[in-house]
């Protein structure tokens, strides 16, 4: 009799534990899988960032690579009309400039203006040498009497073309070449030839 009692009892003891062992270890299953899937879920979303990231990463890269290659193109076309311009105004101007302030005629008429216009009452005037033999005896002589007022008069190797003015404190310098017309010109018609070059 006391040794069924004593049995019942550990038999009741051992189905507890077992019932408690179980129930704990299905808590813990339980906490586990809920830690598990906090812990995919939580790698998922990080790994959608990162994909999200690059994927933006990517677009912007190619958005900016788009946009310098569309910059290249459109400097190298801006370029090349420059160039094509340039080289258009050139051929209008350079060759023409170069014979007309070759002609000593059109240089002494030139040079009288722009000293009779010049405020200055003492200065220099420089000349290209290249046309020291080639004006006018009585234009030279004008210019000197210029000279006996204030006015020197020199011949440089340095002036390709035509001639310059400077006062006596040498604070700045007027320059006259085909050179310095050429690029008056060009500047003004630079944009017109643009238009009638590239319909722009």
């Amino acid at each position: 009799m006391m040794s069924d009692q004593l049995q019942d009892l550990l038999q009741r003891v051992y189905e507890e534990g077992v019932n408690k062992a179980k129930a704990e270890a299905e808590q813990i299953l339980d906490k586990a899988k809920a830690e598990a899937a906090n812990i995919v879920q939580k790698a998922q979303a990080e790994a959608d960032r990162i994909i999200s990231e690059a994927r933006k990463q990517a677009e912007d890269l190619k958005k900016n690579t788009e946009s310098d290659l569309q910059m290249a193109a459109q400097n190298t076309l801006n370029a090349v009309k420059q160039k094509l311009t340039d080289i258009f105004l050139d051929e209008a101007f350079n060759t023409k400039l170069q014979e007309v302030f070759s002609d000593p005629q059109f240089l002494q008429k030139m040079i009288l203006e722009t000293v009779s216009a010049w405020k200055e009452s003492e200065g220099k005037i420089i000349i290209s040498q290249n046309m020291e033999d080639k004006l006018d005896k009585f234009f030279l002589q004008s210019l000197s009497e210029r000279a006996s007022k204030g006015l020197k008069v020199e011949f440089s190797p340095q002036m390709k073309t035509g001639f310059a003015l400077t006062p006596s404190d040498g604070s700045y310098k007027l320059s006259f070449t085909d050179e310095d017309f050429a690029n008056l010109f060009k500047s003004y018609l630079r944009p017109r030839s643009n238009k009638i070059l590239f319909k722009s």
